[in-house]
């Protein structure tokens, strides 16, 4: 049966397919879809629009289609939740520049504690783990938590922004892991009047918002 609406598009795969649970009012994983559009693929969400298609609403029949080097990668990971005795599976979602795995089960409480630090671990140890000559990037998701963290992130960048232009004094964010420095950088990039810097070494660092020097 032909479905009222099948186009949906957004800022990201998962924009689009938030539009579309709700216009259906349906949960997303039962969206069967492909995207039919996009203005350009970058690894994290939210730069460019993304078009997707409903195909069909309803779990899939038959068995998941996997490539094969995204079944070794969810292989993987099933195995290192396992040895860590954690009552948690991932299962592939699909691929939005990076490829998604969807983190479920009892303990992703414990995924998700002090701001996903061990969702984060995981996603680090499981890029590690692929071979160099494979060119795979694998992004992690419980309970949409990044999709939720990204949107708090570009709050926190607008607010921040708002800050500096009102005191003209430069705002420090706290220490931010790359992905989340990204989203910063990426939410401030087309202000006119603000500019943006990451500052210190290591793994961590802290983005400087300021005012722009003008030329």
């Amino acid at each position: 049966m032909a479905l009222e609406k099948s186009l949906f598009s957004g800022k990201d795969v998962e924009d689009a397919l938030d539009k579309a649970s709700q216009y259906y009012n349906v949960n997303e994983t039962l969206l069967q879809y492909r995207v039919v559009a996009r203005d350009q693929s970058l690894f994290s969400p939210l730069n460019g629009e993304v078009t997707v298609k409903i195909e069909r609403i309803g779990k899939k029949n038959g068995k998941r289609k996997v490539p094969g080097q995204v079944q070794k990668a969810e292989n993987m990971l099933n195995d290192l939740f396992q040895k860590s005795k954690l009552d948690i599976k991932a299962a592939y979602r699909h691929i939005n520049g990076s490829v998604e795995f969807d983190v479920s089960g009892k303990d992703t409480d414990l995924l998700l504690d002090k701001n996903g630090t061990l969702l984060d671990a995981f996603q680090y140890l499981i890029n590690r783990m692929i071979p160099r000559n494979v060119k795979m990037k694998v992004v992690l998701e419980c309970e949409s938590f990044r999709r939720n963290r990204v949107r708090e992130l570009q709050d926190m960048a607008s607010k921040a922004a708002e800050k500096v232009r009102d005191f003209g004094k430069p705002y420090l964010f706290s220490p931010m892991n790359p992905a989340e420095r990204r989203q910063i950088h990426l939410a401030l990039q087309d202000d006119k009047m603000i500019s943006t810097e990451s500052l210190g070494d290591g793994h961590y660092k802290r983005v400087k918002v300021f005012i722009k020097k003008r030329g």
